[in-house]
């Protein structure tokens, strides 16, 4: 079907979807050349339009993201047009271009958003999608990865959804996005590659249950902090780097994904395992970033070089440890989904359905990075049929706030998951019982 889809659209675009891309997720196969052409029609439509923020305040631009993650769900024509429409009315327009633009010289300022697009634009078109994330996402002098895992992973979501859909137009939006975001985990992001001589054999969780308890993090980040992530970053990142050093990895590509495989374990972890058992559900917004980044790992393994690969999982692991700690170094309840007790367990069918038809523009994401783990878990780490419990939690729960009318203003958490002052405000379950 996909290869036969690909050879009826005879005007390929900047902005044409592709579904045959080694590693990424298994499209539904439902979708049809109308879908793919609307698709297309939209995103060339924001690209043309729109800011990278919806806000002066650097709030990302997700439309994008939620149009791609609901086509490849299975949405039909008319979803994906009310996804546009919808998502449209919040945008802010692209800003204009500067005579003086060099892009070393600008790099942090939004204003220069739209001169960094065409610029990335040139670069792919003459490097390709992979050429230009190597070259530029790796570029040492200007921090460039560290600004890549920005924002809350987004320059490199954003990147991800073009290696994935095989779109050049988004990797150019990504890497000009990247260049638009600061520097400010640079700590976490060192620019040479640095392994333990005698590495550990545990895996990325097993690591990163150890640091949890690590007594040199005590006291460290406070409920009330207002930027919790920047105090991990300015004064401890060499705790953290400790224990990414010690990650095992080497340059076979195969074993490189098997690390990737540990990094998405590790995000469906901490993003379903701080749940309360008596509580009723809440999902930490970073977190659940954490987890939806993870969903191009195997994409970006497949496709970007070995050395550079080790580079991006080391630092891709130490932004999801300083991201842990920052929101409170919470405690994993995983036996709650092997419980005989557990709950939660639509099907994905039913699950899919559910996130394509929700307005919130991160629920199918985490859907789809939930199945993805599942894909490249083939040992079930966390336990049979765990990813699908927590996918099934949370397109229940999301579902359960709609109709108390709370509009999903408590269901994605920013104030730090792992607080006991967070859960303080949670009440205890009514009628689900894990």
């Amino acid at each position: 079907m996909i290869s036969n889809l690909q050879k009826a659209i005879t005007s390929k675009g900047r902005f044409l979807p592709q579904l045959d891309i080694p590693g990424a997720f298994p499209h539904s196969p439902t979708i049809s050349l109308e879908e793919t052409r609307l698709v297309e029609e939209l995103l060339e439509k924001d690209a043309a339009s729109h800011h990278i923020f919806y806000s002066d305040k650097g709030f990302h631009n997700h439309l994008t993201h939620m149009l791609l993650a609901d086509y490849s769900l299975g949405a039909s024509t008319r979803r994906l047009q009310e996804i546009y429409e919808h998502q449209e009315k919040i945008q802010r327009p692209k800003p204009p271009k500067h005579d003086d633009f060099k892009w070393t010289e600008h790099l942090g300022d939004d204003k220069y958003y739209a001169d960094y697009l065409d610029f990335m634009i040139e670069e792919v078109e003459k490097l390709g999608r992979v050429g230009a994330v190597e070259k530029y996402v790796f570029e040492e002098k200007n921090n460039m990865l560290s600004r890549f895992l920005g924002g809350a992973y987004h320059p490199y979501i954003h990147t991800g959804y073009g290696l994935e859909f095989g779109i050049d137009g988004m990797v150019a939006e990504g890497l000009a996005q990247m260049c638009v975001h600061s520097d400010r985990s640079k700590p976490l992001c060192p620019n040479e590659t640095k392994l333990s001589e005698n590495p550990s054999s545990k895996t990325a969780l097993e690591l990163a249950k150890e640091m949890l308890e690590d007594k040199r993090l005590d006291g460290l980040i406070k409920y009330t902090d207002e930027v919790k992530f920047f105090a991990v970053v300015d004064k401890k990142a060499e705790v953290v780097l400790e224990y990414v050093e010690n990650w095992s990895l080497s340059l076979d590509k195969e074993k490189l994904l098997e690390k990737a495989s540990e990094l998405m374990v590790l995000a469906a972890a901490v993003y379903g395992g701080p749940q309360r058992p008596n509580k009723e559900i809440v999902f930490d917004f970073f977190l659940m970033h954490a987890l939806t980044s993870s969903i191009f790992l195997p994409t970006f393994v497949q496709h970007i070089d070995p050395e550079l690969s080790v580079r991006f999982l080391q630092a891709k692991f130490a932004v999801d440890l300083g991201r842990t700690i920052s929101q409170g170094r919470p405690k994993l309840h995983l036996e709650q989904f092997t419980s005989s007790k557990a709950e939660f367990t639509k099907s994905w069918r039913e699950i899919f359905e559910l996130a394509v038809n929700h307005r919130d523009e991160h629920l199918p994401k985490a859907i789809r990075a939930l199945k993805q783990v599942e894909r490249w878990d083939p040992k079930e780490t966390l336990g049979k049929g765990v990813y699908r419990k927590m996918a099934s939690m949370t397109v229940e729960s999301i579902i359960a706030e709609d109709e108390e009318e709370k509009d999903g203003k408590r269901f994605w958490n920013s104030e730090g998951i792992g607080f006991d002052e967070t859960w303080a405000k949670i009440p205890f379950r009514k009628s689900v019982e894990l």
